[in-house]
């Protein structure tokens, strides 16, 4: 607590305003379908600690990636993924009244890695909707690009995000990861780049900003910190730009 005290204090000193400016994200270890008990559960109860975490830094979302499928088998793979997911994020809610919510981020898709399409992630998020259990979106771009969703044009930008609502709900749609790409379109390789430097390109990620500048959420830059200044003046004139 006296540390949650020391950042909220030097948030504000910086100009960042609490409960809107600062976005937290979970572990990478975090695997809400595996058949390993131990890694299973350790997810779970380490996920539920991050939403107290956040509630004492004044955070309003701990993004997420759901995890993996790769030690399951059988010819009800999906089934299996669905069970152990859903039974997770109830564990994680269980007595939870906070206002933190999680954010399921979308994936690249390499391997066996849960959560590369739109489809998937509206799945866990309406069904948990249906028990009232409000979780959210996280939309990483370059990840989306990677897992198929051609950001490189601002018509197709539009077609995804129509899509998005269609399959998420863009009114869940809460948090954006603002990357270009340092791998090919489809290609299921997570390398962000700098925006407008990478595979994407400027045109597609400017749509990006056009479409999402009168949510009240936050686009978070993820790239290398050589040119992190460089991506932010970048971010800032496209959204001047957006219409």
């Amino acid at each position: 607590e006296d540390n949650a005290r020391k950042f909220i204090s030097a948030a504000e000193k910086y100009g960042f305003t609490p409960w809107r400016d600062y976005v937290m994200h979970a572990p990478y270890f975090i695997n809400l379908a595996s058949k390993d008990s131990r890694i299973y559960y350790r997810s779970i109860n380490v996920l539920r600690k991050e939403l107290e975490t956040a509630l004492l830094i004044k955070t309003p979302y701990v993004v997420i990636h759901i995890g993996s499928s790769k030690d399951m088998e059988g010819s009800d793979i999906q089934k299996q993924i669905n069970e152990k997911v859903l039974t997770a994020l109830r564990k994680i809610h269980d007595g939870y009244d906070g206002k933190t919510m999680l954010l399921l981020e979308n994936t690249a898709g390499s391997g066996n890695i849960i959560g590369d399409t739109f489809e998937e992630i509206g799945y866990f998020i309406k069904k948990m909707k249906e028990e009232n259990v409000e979780i959210g979106f996280c939309l990483d771009t370059c990840h989306g690009f990677a897992a198929g969703y051609d950001f490189r044009d601002p018509r197709k930008v539009r077609k995804i995000f129509t899509e998005i609502n269609k399959e998420i709900g863009l009114d869940n749609l809460k948090c954006v990861h603002f990357n270009d790409s340092q791998a090919e379109f489809d290609s299921h390789i997570d390398r962000h780049e700098h925006i407008g430097k990478g595979k994407i390109g400027a045109k597609g990620l400017e749509e990006v900003i056009c479409l999402v500048k009168n949510y009240n959420m936050n686009l978070i830059i993820e790239t290398g910190h050589d040119k992190v200044k460089e991506d932010m003046a970048m971010a800032r004139k496209m959204r001047d730009l957006a219409s």
